[in-house]
């Protein structure tokens, strides 16, 4: 977590970081505190999608962007996403624009299935649906109560935005996690994915 804080904080010096704890137990939170940094905490684990719903509700600011924490997206990517929403309101980092290296033969053919249904039925063109780092103008998601709280998260907020925008994508290396699991079960979680993306298409936020 020192390593996230201390790149994130050089590769964007003037953001305001917020952290979400889904439950740890290692002493992330009272590490974070020392630093001063705010944060929200789940006493469980609540969910990918909650982590990010809540993070994204306790900020203020006109832009956010969102990474996941485990460092498979270098924080150096940010001033990249945050340059490109000058040309779109939301903006997605891509491992496969850039080559993905080290990712699993499974994920990358469900990330892949996954994205061309997507672009099929939302009318998009991206690359990498289910990245960990995005980039977005609040006023997108104005008024918007998300509902999801598991990885389907990521379909619920893909669909409304394409629905307001053409998402644009920036190039983003990708390096393989050196500790811990992914807490994805991708069988499982692929198939809630189908089930959100239908719901989502067709239904009003």
């Amino acid at each position: 977590m020192d390593e996230l804080l201390e790149r994130l904080t050089r590769a964007c010096p003037s953001a305001r970081l917020i952290f979400v704890d889904n439950g740890s137990t290692d002493g992330t939170l009272e590490l974070l505190a020392e630093r001063g940094v705010d944060t929200v905490k789940h006493a469980t684990n609540e969910g990918y999608g909650k982590s990010l719903r809540d993070g994204i509700a306790l900020g203020t600011r006109p832009i956010v962007l969102t990474i996941d924490a485990d460092l498979e997206y270098p924080p150096e990517s940010a001033p990249a996403l945050l340059a490109a929403l000058r040309h779109s309101p939301v903006v997605y980092g891509s491992r496969f624009m850039a080559g993905a290296s080290g990712m699993s033969l499974p994920r990358r053919l469900g990330n892949r299935a996954l994205t061309v249904l997507f672009n099929w039925i939302c009318r998009q063109n991206l690359t990498d649906l289910y990245t960990g780092i995005k980039a977005f103008r609040r006023e997108v998601f104005d008024g918007v109560r998300f509902r999801e709280s598991g990885f389907d998260f990521v379909v619920e907020f893909a669909v409304y935005a394409a629905r307001n925008c053409r998402i644009a994508e920036v190039a983003v290396p990708y390096h393989s996690r050196a500790s811990g699991r992914s807490k994805m079960r991708h069988v499982p979680d692929g198939l809630r994915a189908l089930a959100a993306l239908v719901k989502w298409r067709w239904l009003a936020i």
